[in-house]
């Protein structure tokens, strides 16, 4: 008797749930370890690799090379002729920061910020180095300081994840507790949870927290990136079925807030985030937010089209996908 009901108990771990239980459970560990790998060499050791800055003076100083040699030769250094033009290119987002070299020897690094606090933080430690090494008199400035609302920077990444998450649940639970819904009618409910659901998210922070966040721009980037989110999923639910989540979780999670900029900036991520962070959803909706709220004057329209691209272009799949399955994303 127990010989065959061990042999019972073998086949049905051979087939069936158990089997697809075991699947599951070796797929969620495999994510798993790939999340935290990822987002603890990408965001857990930010290093300068292609930091830009102005410098105004003599870039052959011995502090601007004690300076690299401290960011382990990872700044890019662009001259200026006057402090002016180096502080409007960190205004206009094409600098980080702007070293002055005096001609009596003395340095003022001025950094932003706003532009990246983790940029910030590395430049202020590796000055420091520098500083000590070659014995220079230092003044440290920040052209643009985060307000007291939001000290890390912090705010645009989260409100990012929060309707990147939303739209791609939202679309999964539409599939399955809503059905069965029409092409029409599913998109009609997607319009609603990009609109509602940005709005949702934007009274929260902006109005309630009094995030520094513009409230205008932040729902319409917010909504795109939820109907990107969405569109994505329930274009990979139609072609996958089941396991949409593997895909979506890893454009959105794995690369998107890994690259976006938001925890730590695109100059100090490595290969291939850095890359990643300029034609990803997210790096466009965090870049396109963190301008608005700190360089109002200055906004950059790449940002915008990309997240606007994105968009179009999930949409389009999603009713090609369902136009050529014969199906809607929630159906009987």
């Amino acid at each position: 008797m127990s010989a065959r009901h061990s042999s019972h108990e073998g086949s049905l771990l051979r087939s069936g749930p158990y089997r697809s239980a075991a699947v599951v459970v070796l797929i969620a560990a495999v994510m798993g370890a790939l999340f935290a790998c990822l987002y603890l060499d990408a965001l857990g050791r930010p290093t300068a690799r292609a930091l830009a800055i102005g410098v105004v003076g003599d870039h052959q100083a011995p502090y601007l090379r004690a300076l690299q040699q401290a960011t382990s030769e990872g700044l890019v250094i662009t001259p200026f002729d006057s402090a002016a033009a180096a502080e409007r290119a960190v205004e206009q987002q094409e600098q980080y920061a702007v070293v002055l070299v005096r001609d009596d020897g003395t340095v003022v690094l001025e950094t932003s910020s706003a532009s990246g606090a983790s940029v910030a933080r590395v430049l202020g430690q590796a000055s420091a180095q520098a500083q000590e090494q070659t014995a220079t008199r230092l003044t440290t400035r920040d052209l643009h300081p985060l307000p007291p609302d939001d000290p890390s920077g912090l705010s645009a990444f989260y409100v990012t994840i929060a309707a990147t998450v939303i739209g791609f649940v939202g679309a999964f639970q539409l599939r399955a507790n809503a059905g069965p819904l029409s092409m029409r009618a599913w998109l009609a409910c997607a319009a609603a949870l990009a609109v509602v659901g940005s709005l949702a998210i934007v009274a929260a922070t902006v109005v309630l927290l009094d995030q520094p966040l513009p409230f205008l721009e932040t729902w319409w980037a917010l909504g795109l990136q939820m109907v990107t989110a969405n569109c994505f999923a329930a274009t990979m639910s139609v072609l996958l079925g089941r396991w949409a989540l593997l895909p979506t979780w890893t454009l959105f999670i794995l690369l998107g807030n890994t690259s976006s900029g938001g925890a730590v900036a695109p100059a100090l991520l490595p290969e291939p985030f850095s890359f990643l962070h300029r034609w990803l959803p997210s790096g466009a909706t965090v870049s396109a937010l963190r301008a608005a709220a700190y360089f109002p004057d200055t906004q950059r329209w790449e940002p915008r089209l990309v997240l606007l691209a994105w968009a179009l272009l999930t949409l389009a799949a999603l009713l090609l996908a369902c136009r050529r399955a014969g199906t809607s994303p929630a159906p009987a």
